[in-house]
C-alpha cells in the first residue's frame, strides 16, 4: 500500500468495490476493514470512510452518467472495478464534497489506482478526474416533460425501473420528493435504554461527556444525535445507555400491546433493535428466532450490552423450521423484504435490487405469514411489518389473508395502540403506512395487526 493514500480512502475505495462487485453490505465489509486496519483510524476516519462511500453509492447513476460522457470514446464497463471505483468516488468527492480540495479528490483517486498495480491507468485516471475538476463541459439531461422518468432516474440517481414504478403510482412532484429524501444522509436516531436513563438525563450526559448536541424525536425515547457517538466499550453507548434506531422502527414494537404474562414470538430478531425495545416495554418472556448466526450474534450483543438478556430464549433457526412448545400470545413477523423504504440508509439496495425480485419476496412473506398463523394461540395476535412500502408487500397481503382465512381472522386497526403522532400514517384500510421523502425523516415501512380467531 503506498502512503499517498490515505486509509480513509483506502478503505471507501475497497469497500465501494466489494459492495458494486460483490454485492456485499456496506456496513459488514466496513465492519471487516476497519477491524483489519484498527490501529490506523480514527473516529474522523471513519467518518470520512462513510462519507465517500455512502454518497458515492446515492449518486452512482449521476456521477456515472457524468463520467461516460466526459470519457467519450472509453467505455467505463470494460475497466477494472478499482478503476471505476477510483472515478466514481474521486468525483464524488469534486462534486459533493465541498470541504474536499479538488486536488487530494484527484491525487488519492490516482494513487488508489496505482496502488492496486494498474499504473498503465493512472494517466487515464487522472486525466478523468482533472477534466471533471475543471467542471467545464454541461451534458444535457433528459426533458422532464417529454421523458420524466428518465429525467428523474439521472437527475435524481435512481434504477430506471423503480422510478418508472413510483411515477405511475405517486405521479412527478411526490416521486421527485421521496427520490429527493432518499439522497440525504439519514438523521441519527438512538433510542434510550429506559432502564438506565431517561431522554433529558443522556441529553445532558452526550453533552457533557462527548460535546454532542442533541434533540427529541416525536417518540418517546427517542433523539436525534447532531453527530457519531463513540462507540467504545466506555462510552455511553457502550455502557448500554442507548442504542441506534430508525424511528419509524421504534414505532413497531408498540403494535403488540404488550401485557403481563404473554409469550412473544419474535421471528428475525437480528440485530436486536426491535427485540430489545420489547423487552423495555415489559414483555416477560420471548422467544428470540433467527437463522443468521452473524445476525444472532448482534442481537446477543445488543440485548447483553443493554442488559436485556433474562427474558429472552434464543434460538438458532428459520422462522419456517420452527415449532414452538405452546401458541404464542404475539409474534412479530419483521418479515425480510426488499428494502425499497429504506434506501437513504442502504443506497447500495438501489443498484442489488431488481423488480422481479419484489414477487420472489412477496412469495416468501405470504409463506411466512401462513406459518406464523399456526403458532397463536386462538385471540393471539401477528404484527408483520417491512421496510417497504411496495403494495405486494403490504396491501396485497391484506387483501389475500382476508380472502383466504375470512371469519378466522380479524384485521386490527394500530391507531389505538400508537403514540398519537403517528396515527396520522394509518391508512383508511388499517395500515400503518410511511412512504420515503416524508417530513419525519423516517425510514419507509409498512405494517398492519391481524387477530387470530382460530
Amino acid at each position: 500500500m503506498t502512503a499517498k493514500v490515505t486509509i480513509s480512502r483506502l478503505i471507501a475505495f475497497d469497500a465501494f468495490v466489494a459492495v458494486m462487485e460483490k454485492n456485499r453490505k456496506p456496513d459488514e465489509i466496513l465492519d471487516e476493514l476497519y477491524l483489519a486496519n484498527t490501529g490506523d483510524l480514527k473516529r474522523i476516519d471513519r467518518n470520512l470512510t462513510k462519507e465517500i462511500l455512502y454518497g458515492g453509492l446515492r449518486w452512482h447513476k449521476k456521477i456515472y452518467w457524468i463520467l461516460q460522457h466526459t470519457c467519450k470514446k472509453r467505455d467505463l464497463k470494460k475497466v477494472s472495478p478499482q478503476v471505476r471505483a477510483a472515478l466514481v468516488l474521486g468525483t464524488y468527492q469534486i462534486y459533493y464534497m465541498d470541504r474536499i480540495p479538488d486536488r487530494a479528490a484527484v491525487n488519492e483517486s490516482v494513487e488508489y489506482v496505482r496502488s492496486k498495480g494498474e499504473a498503465s491507468a493512472v494517466p487515464f485516471v487522472n486525466g478523468v478526474l482533472r477534466q471533471i475538476a475543471r467542471r467545464g463541459e454541461y451534458f444535457p439531461k433528459p426533458d422532464k416533460v417529454k421523458n420524466p422518468v428518465d429525467y428523474l432516474a439521472l437527475q435524481f440517481s435512481h434504477p430506471d425501473w423503480l422510478v418508472k414504478r413510483w411515477h405511475e403510482r405517486f405521479k412527478f412532484e411526490r416521486t421527485k420528493e421521496m427520490l429527493t429524501g432518499n439522497n440525504i444522509p439519514p438523521p441519527i436516531f438512538i433510542r434510550v435504554n429506559s432502564m438506565k436513563s431517561t431522554p433529558h438525563d443522556l441529553q445532558d450526559s452526550l453533552l457533557r461527556d462527548e460535546q454532542i448536541k442533541s434533540e427529541k424525536g416525536s417518540l418517546k425515547g427517542c433523539l436525534i444525535l447532531k453527530k457519531y457517538p463513540d462507540l467504545s466499550p466506555e462510552s455511553l453507548f457502550g455502557q448500554g445507555f442507548f442504542t441506534f434506531q430508525d424511528q419509524a422502527s421504534q414505532v413497531i414494537p408498540h403494535l403488540l400491546n404488550l401485557e403481563k404474562g404473554l409469550t412473544i414470538i419474535d421471528a428475525a430478531a437480528g440485530p436486536g433493535g426491535k427485540l430489545t425495545h420489547i423487552c423495555e416495554l415489559g414483555a416477560e418472556k420471548i422467544i428470540a428466532l433467527e437463522k443468521s448466526e452473524s445476525q444472532l450474534e448482534r442481537a446477543r450483543q445488543t440485548a447483553t450490552r443493554l442488559s436485556h438478556g433474562s427474558t429472552i430464549q434464543w434460538v438458532h433457526m428459520d422462522f419456517m423450521d420452527f415449532k414452538p412448545e405452546a401458541l404464542a400470545d404475539r409474534l412479530l413477523l419483521d418479515a425480510p423484504c426488499t428494502g425499497l423504504g429504506v434506501l437513504r440508509r442502504h443506497p447500495e439496495g438501489k443498484w442489488q435490487k431488481n423488480e422481479s425480485g419484489i414477487k420472489e419476496l412477496a412469495d416468501r412473506q405470504r409463506k411466512m405469514i401462513e406459518h406464523a398463523l399456526t403458532m397463536l394461540k386462538p385471540g393471539g395476535e401477528l404484527v408483520y411489518s417491512v421496510c417497504s412500502f411496495e403494495p405486494e408487500e403490504t396491501e396485497a397481503h391484506v387483501k389475500w389473508i382476508k380472502s383466504t382465512y375470512a371469519a378466522k381472522i380479524e384485521l386490527i386497526s394500530p391507531v389505538s395502540r400508537l403514540p398519537d403522532y403517528f396515527k396520522r400514517y394509518v391508512t383508511r384500510d388499517n395500515l400503518l403506512m410511511i412512504y420515503a421523502g416524508n417530513e419525519d425523516e423516517m425510514d419507509g415501512f409498512g405494517a398492519f395487526i391481524i387477530k387470530w380467531k382460530g
